[in-house]
């Protein structure tokens, strides 16, 4: 039977360290750019950019 990479990948700190710093730059990523799309979208509806 195999172990589990991942979870022996994940027993040592640092590497979970740099996973949650990983996943944390990822969700705050994925928030400005779901901002930055509604504000375009936002300022195209009222007629202030044309595309």
């Amino acid at each position: 039977m195999q172990r589990d990479p991942y979870s022996q990948w994940v027993k040592d700190p640092d590497n979970k360290a740099k996973l949650f710093m990983f996943i944390t730059a990822a969700m705050v990523m994925t928030t400005f750019l779901i901002v930055i799309g509604t504000i375009i979208l936002i300022l195209s509806l009222v007629g202030i950019l044309h595309f």
